[in-house]
């Protein structure tokens, strides 16, 4: 009788492990619902069109779309007073989430605390403000100096270097990610005084004023070793001066970037002879990731503030792979 009691509750166990099964799984299903669906996203680059901005975008749309929420682009296109113009008008149609991308560590700050102090959860992007809203997801810029400057010394510091020669060629010396890539390139070349930088210059973000930049140092001085730029997509101009040159494999041209299909290239083609990537689709992932943590965790804005570091990884001639880089797909808006 016993055997048959237990045989009578183990059957009834096994029946209800579906039961249990699904009621959780409709917890689970019920929070991601209600908490996510309708929900609106606005995205706001530094320009849309580029490569980079466009990759974060189309990605986190995906996501936003998978989601049921809402994903919107504002292009201010380069344009600092009409970002700021974009964030006003947005803290009025009170979007739940801000995805922004300072040009500076100045310009943004405020109108990102109005958002924040409106009930908007605010996440930066790549480029921070001095203003430290619920999130900045993006390279740690210091660690990204400290990377590529390595690289170059160890390119150009030995006895058998073309010479000890380098040259910089910054984007807006004022935006965040440039003085921290400063910083960390600076802390290495302070170490190693054979290392000559004969032109430290800024281009902007624009690969023609690279191009033009670039061309004139090398005029100067055609027995450079190693130029080391601040994003891909402006130093391609300075691989052109190179090429134009006639010094593509004597002068090493090291960039960084998120993946964007043209430094890929560049380095198959050898105009690149290193990039370091920052990985802007995995970035994107995890911008939107943490925007939909945000909105299910009950944390009121301005309550949280968190760093999220994406890691970096190294590419040249030898290591680059079909999936290094990410197909560019047209923004949603």
């Amino acid at each position: 009788m016993k055997v048959k009691l237990w045989s009578l509750a183990g059957a009834l166990a096994l029946a209800l492990v579906p039961c249990i099964g699904i009621a959780q799984t409709d917890v689970y299903h019920q929070q991601w619902t209600k908490d996510l669906k309708g929900k609106t996203i606005a995205y706001v680059p530094v320009a849309s069109g580029l490569a980079l901005t466009d990759i974060w975008g189309q990605t986190m749309a995906d996501y936003a779309e998978h989601a049921g929420m809402k994903f919107a682009t504002h292009d201010p296109g380069f344009d600092t007073q009409r970002e700021v113009q974009i964030l006003t008008s947005l803290i009025a149609q009170h979007p739940d989430v801000i995805i922004a991308h300072n040009p500076d560590v100045q310009s943004l700050a405020n109108v990102l605390k109005q958002a924040v102090q409106a009930g908007i959860y605010v996440i930066q992007i790549n480029m921070g403000s001095k203003y430290p809203s619920a999130a900045f997801v993006g390279v740690d810029p210091v660690e990204l100096g400290t990377k590529m400057a390595t690289a170059v010394v160890n390119a150009c510091g030995g006895p058998n270097a073309r010479s000890h020669k380098i040259a910089l060629m910054n984007g807006v010396v004022t935006s965040a990610y440039s003085l921290g890539i400063m910083q960390g390139a600076k802390a290495v070349f302070d170490q190693h005084k054979d290392i000559n930088i004969v032109s430290d210059q800024a281009a902007n973000w624009t690969s023609k004023v690279a191009h033009d930049k670039a061309a004139t140092v090398l005029q100067a001085h055609p027995d450079l070793c190693a130029y080391m730029g601040w994003w891909s997509g402006q130093d391609q101009g300075i691989a052109q001066a190179v090429e134009q040159a006639g010094l593509q494999g004597k002068v090493k041209v090291f960039t960084t970037g998120g993946g964007e299909p043209p430094a890929c290239d560049y380095i198959r083609e050898g105009k690149f002879y290193e990039t370091f990537s920052y990985q802007a689709e995995k970035q994107a992932i995890q911008m939107i990731t943490l925007a939909e943590f945000l909105l299910q965790s009950g944390i009121k804005p301005g309550n949280v503030h968190t760093t999220i570091y994406t890691p970096i990884i190294s590419y040249t001639k030898e290591n680059i792979t079909p999936t290094a880089c990410t197909i560019v797909r047209k923004t949603k808006s």
